[in-house]
């Protein structure tokens, strides 16, 4: 690790030592031209995903091994600016990955950099394990809720799952609907049904594009309050709407705890997010 000092900056070696509470904090890393920096680590590193964002090509050394990762920047980097480096570990341990932020110190290199990660205590592993139980808890109320609609067959099956009481069903519909986004999807009715324990919105979607859509998730929230509402399931009848087609998706919710004639927002997206249909707002 000895090198010479040709522009009188100090070479530092520290230890950086990780933890779960610290891991979406970036750890600052002075680094400067004509200086070697490597960093250690004390648990394998996965070597193809580690990301340098370096698009100007400011540095002319990057290596990775399975345990370290030398660098030396071609030039300096700009003052108030800084360079993103983020390092996964290959192992299943926590924190997952840590994130410097290189940066150039008039009179500072950190030349050799020990990482290690702290062991995780016993009130950590716990919170993160209560954690795990409630999100579980939460998808079992949810699966039982679909499973619930799924055992519900024409009217005799709403009322013995007690999605079907006194109160009825409220049928309504939006004539004109506003629709937004991308992808070529198009809007063509919009109905609402509303009970006590449920209720359901049924959309008429006319795929305008080139290519097949398929609704994958719903997101249905109140426009005054931005407050989301939970959806239990997205269906259609077919399997996905074909170019020049029309289908009807159907977004189901819980009991709505919204005011009647509320006004909510509706968007539905693919799988992978890239064409999506917005209905900015109706009463519901």
């Amino acid at each position: 690790m000895a090198q010479d000092a040709p522009h009188g900056r100090e070479l530092k070696r520290r230890r950086v030592a990780l933890s779960v509470a610290t891991a979406d904090k970036p750890v600052e890393l002075r680094v400067a031209p004509d200086y070697l920096t490597v960093l250690e680590f004390d648990s394998p590193v996965d070597r193809d995903s580690i990301t340098l964002g370096d698009s100007e090509g400011r540095f002319a050394l990057f290596e990775v091994t399975n345990r370290t990762v030398v660098l030396r920047p071609a030039m300096e980097v700009a003052s108030g600016q800084s360079v993103a480096l983020t390092v996964p570990f290959a192992d299943s341990l926590a924190p997952p990955r840590v994130v410097f932020s290189l940066v150039t110190h008039a009179s500072v290199v950190d030349g050799q950099v020990m990482v290690s990660r702290l062991p995780r205590t016993a009130e950590a592993v716990q919170a993160e394990l209560d954690e795990v139980r409630a999100a579980c808890a939460a998808k079992d109320a949810e699966l039982e809720a679909l499973r619930v609609r799924s055992a519900a067959s024409g009217p005799a099956g709403l009322i013995f799952a007690g999605l079907l009481d006194s109160m009825g069903v409220q049928a309504g519909s939006v004539d004109t609907v506003d629709a937004r986004g991308n992808g070529h999807l198009v809007p063509e009715r919009l109905a609402t049904y509303r009970a006590t324990a449920w209720a359901a919105l049924a959309v008429s979607v006319r795929n305008t594009g080139s290519g097949p859509w398929k609704p994958a998730e719903a997101r249905l929230s109140i426009v005054e309050s931005d407050e989301r509402i939970r959806i239990l399931a997205v269906r259609m009848q077919e399997p996905r709407i074909e170019p020049a087609k029309t289908a009807v998706v159907v977004v189901e919710t819980g009991a709505p705890d919204w005011p009647e004639r509320a006004a909510l927002r509706l968007e539905l997206r693919d799988s992978e997010g890239s064409r999506r249909l917005l209905i900015p707002r109706f009463a519901f």
